[in-house]
């Protein structure tokens, strides 16, 4: 068996280095066919142990392709775009599938691979590469806080954490893989999630121990795992097991609950404080005060510590990754950012537009209501809403903002996993359930960034509010749009389809101008400013009629000032589009039950390869 391991971890090793960039972390010799005891005995050939851990991530259908972009949608928020009226039910994209929840065990587009290059094996082989390292370092490394062996152990078992979590908010009850593979283990039943949350606690809590701090030889970059990273996760997972989830009901249906004790509820929130608090007591992170440069610094591929963003997936730059391909602003191609027409396959609801303040700065960095087209007349890129509100797109990524220029599907743009807000608020969150008294703080720093004050003015302004559950579920998503987080916030609050249903609520109300939407202006008026603010020369609008209020005709209050004017919350369409305020768009913001069909299937290549000892249930086929 041992020369068994050891084939796996060249295997390993080999795939991580034809696959690696020049980045010196995913930097991996293939002239491994060395035993544990050498490898893992030789801090050199550790850390390349640990970088074949990492480099999954950038892997063919896994994180850079499939699973950081596909299963976050639909929310109350955000929404796939593209679809109306059904139209989906001949579609062939799996995330069109997942975004509607109406997924099946036999979808393609690299999910049923048999190669084992579909997402649920990429995670699995994550795993394997995990438990190598950990198995490894435990027997021959000697690791403790304080040494490097001891910060190596920290990586693989943070990361061995970080796939399990993600493989229960996607699939639910897995097979709990701790060890390497062995003649025995090779097939394993799947098992109870909550055994494994405890697993991967215990395992967080011992990384938090021996991890290095930020800045130190191994974590000068967010893109690798530090002390406080593990920290953060540690608190995700903690709020994530005390809250609801789906559950089984038998083998045809599901239901949503909460499975801890209230003792395990107060130990797991107290864990999260406390794991929150120690980030801020470190007094490493901080705020941005511009909401806009946190991305504008991703897109950069700014990847020093000491800033807002804790951790990111370490994507390389220019060669994987699509953020800003899928999420980005929609731009056609300019020939020097972009030569391929990019973003706009998610978008954002329309009326969540509208619960923002408009003095939020948030707003107007998360979502826009045009694209970047190219005006061929002038052979320039330019804001356009010369069709009219055509969707409102996330622009917290944008193609001019890129370090490398965009020339494919692979952008590089690495997804922030942790920044500073969210820590302030997932401490504000543990410090309300255990009836603290030091939340509001916290919850107050973030609020004040948004609005551009001291927390001093910020506190004394009308914009101050208390902090209330509900409030403070308002502002994650003001703060997070967009950042693949929402969709598991709703779960854990056992909110996911009320959530969805109160957008489809608000859109019909949007449309017909009455409660919250009554005062939004149904028609709005667009030109191009004279001094282009763009240092490039890209034309910008100057929109008038988003904010409640602009209610002058300004084709009239202003008839020589070059306005257009567009119909907008009362445009409709013979074929309802989803830009259009239609009840085929309204009403088919899911096709199954989301309080059912919140997990994936288990896909059909995993269970005909499990020797029969893994199957659906919540009324799922096989």
């Amino acid at each position: 068996m041992k020369k068994q391991r050891i084939l796996y971890f060249a295997i390993s090793l080999f795939l991580a280095a034809i696959t690696s960039s020049c980045t010196d972390m995913l930097q991996v010799s293939s002239n491994s066919m060395l035993s544990d005891d050498v490898v893992f005995s030789n801090p050199d050939s550790t850390n390349k142990a640990i970088s074949a851990i990492y480099d999954i991530i950038g892997q063919n259908n896994s994180y850079r392709n499939r699973l950081w972009l596909q299963m976050g949608l639909n929310t109350d928020i955000e929404y796939r775009s593209g679809w109306s009226n059904g139209a989906v039910l001949s579609s062939t994209k799996s995330d069109d599938y997942f975004a509607l929840y109406n997924s099946n065990a036999t979808i393609g587009d690299g999910y049923n691979n048999s190669d084992a290059a579909n997402p649920w094996s990429r995670i699995y082989q994550g795993i394997e590469r995990a438990n190598l390292a950990i198995d490894g370092i435990r027997k021959y490394g000697n690791p403790a806080a304080g040494n490097v062996m001891g910060h190596f152990l920290g990586e693989a078992l943070t990361m061995r954490a970080y796939f399990y979590y993600d493989l229960i908010k996607w699939w639910g009850d897995v097979p709990a893989r701790f060890d390497p593979v062995r003649q025995a283990t090779i097939y394993m039943p799947k098992t109870n999630r909550d055994s494994i949350y405890n697993q991967i606690i215990k395992d967080l809590q011992e990384a938090v121990t021996v991890l290095e701090p930020a800045n130190s030889t191994y974590t000068a970059s967010v893109k690798r795992v530090s002390q406080d990273a593990a920290r953060g996760l540690l608190a995700r997972i903690c709020l994530s097991a005390a809250g609801y989830s789906m559950r089984p009901l038998g083998t045809t249906d599901a239901q949503i609950i909460i499975t801890a004790s209230d003792t395990r509820r107060s130990e797991l929130y107290t864990i999260a404080r406390n794991a929150c608090k120690d980030i801020i007591s470190d007094n490493i992170y901080h705020l941005d005060p511009s909401f806009k440069n946190i991305f504008y610094e991703q897109c950069q591929d700014v990847e020093t510590q000491g800033r807002e963003t804790i951790w990111e997936l370490p994507y390389n730059m220019g060669l994987r990754g699509r953020m800003v391909y899928n999420l980005g602003l929609p731009r056609d191609p300019d020939g020097k950012n972009n030569t391929v027409s990019i973003g706009g396959q998610f978008k954002v609801t329309p009326s969540f537009f509208y619960d923002f303040n408009s003095s939020d700065t948030r707003r107007d960095v998360t979502v826009v209501p045009y694209k970047a087209s190219k005006n061929s007349t002038l052979g320039v890129i330019e804001q356009s809403l010369s069709a009219g509100i055509i969707g409102f797109n996330i622009a917290k990524w944008r193609a001019e903002w890129v370090k490398t220029p965009i020339s494919g599907t692979d952008d590089g743009v690495s997804p922030i996993v942790l920044r500073y807000a969210d820590v302030l608020l997932m401490f504000a969150e543990a410090d309300l359930f255990l009836h603290g008294n030091e939340g509001q703080a916290m919850f107050d720093q973030v609020r004040a960034r948004a609005f551009g004050q001291t927390v001093t003015d910020y506190k004394a302004s009308v914009n101050y509010l208390p902090l209330t559950l509900d409030n403070l579920k308002n502002e994650r998503a003001f703060e997070f749009c967009g950042e693949n987080i929402r969709k598991y916030d709703l779960e854990r609050w056992g909110m996911l389809k009320s959530a969805i249903d109160q957008s489809e609520t608000n859109l019909t109300a949007l449309r017909n101008g009455t409660g919250n939407y009554a005062a939004v202006p149904s028609t709005l008026y667009y030109r191009y400013k004279v001094d282009n603010s763009i240092s490039n020369g890209e034309r910008v609008l100057e929109i008038y009629g988003l904010n409640r209020g602009e209610t002058d005709d300004k084709t009239t209050t202003d008839p020589t000032g070059g306005w257009v004017s567009k119909s907008w919350t009362q445009a409709m369409s013979s074929t309802p589009v989803d830009y259009y305020l239609s009840d085929g768009f309204i009403n088919n913001m899911y096709l199954g039950n989301p309080d059912k069909r919140q997990l994936l299937p288990i896909f059909h290549q995993i269970i005909v390869s499990s020797n029969g000892l893994i199957s659906n249930d919540y009324g799922y086929d096989n």
